[in-house]
């Protein structure tokens, strides 16, 4: 079994993920505040128009405040289930970032449990392939699909996060690329990436 703890001494370059962990926490409570301010200064006079816009906002704010408290899941300590992580997290990624833009998303994740710093470092990696290929993967008119896959293995997990957008496009540049390898390598595992016509697929895979 892969101690990340033991690599996270051996490598302080992985504290960068504790930090990101605190920075999501940080991020959604501001989020929380925020809705919490257009309530307070717009719910008793603002028109009935503007109030339907915003509570469309204010739901779109929540949606990403769901989306950074999901990617925090506890303590190092804690084994949770990586099915239920995996799955509350494309449901918020869905809400804040897919749906709106008309794009599917799809999971299927096998029964395990991985420890709370293990599943956020895989949701790390999850959110930044799932939002790059929102950015980058959809030309007008595809009906997009993102689908994720964890599939546990005998003594390893397989992330797979695949659409079926451009993949022709120059995908996952520069600092993309750089977020997904440091939080895989945290994880002690590896990626490979593979792009044609039908879309992208990255696998990752990493211990258990």
């Amino acid at each position: 079994m892969f101690n990340t703890a033991e690599y996270r001494k051996s490598d302080p370059g992985v504290n960068e993920f504790f930090l990101l962990r605190e920075m999501n926490h940080r991020l959604a409570n501001t989020l929380a505040v925020l809705t919490s301010v257009l309530r307070r200064d717009f719910s008793l006079s603002a028109s009935p128009s503007l109030r339907e816009s915003l509570a469309r906002f204010e739901s779109r704010i929540v949606a990403f405040s769901d989306l950074h408290r999901s990617l925090m899941i506890g303590a190092a300590g804690d084994w949770i289930s990586a099915q239920y992580y995996v799955e509350n997290l494309c449901k918020s990624l869905s809400e804040a970032l897919l749906e709106p833009l008309g794009v599917r998303c799809e999971v299927s994740a096998d029964k395990g449990d991985l420890s709370g710093e293990r599943c956020e470092l895989l949701g790390l990696v999850i959110a930044e392939l799932v939002i790059n290929a929102t950015k980058h993967a959809f030309a007008e008119g595809i009906e997009g699909r993102i689908r994720v896959d964890l599939v546990r293995k005998v003594d390893s997990w397989l992330c797979i996060v695949s659409d079926n957008g451009n993949g022709s496009k120059a995908r996952m540049p520069g600092v993309g690329s750089k977020i997904v390898s440091q939080l895989v390598r945290a994880l002690g595992g590896n990626f490979s990436t593979k792009s044609g016509r039908n879309g992208t697929t990255v696998v990752v895979s990493c211990p258990n």
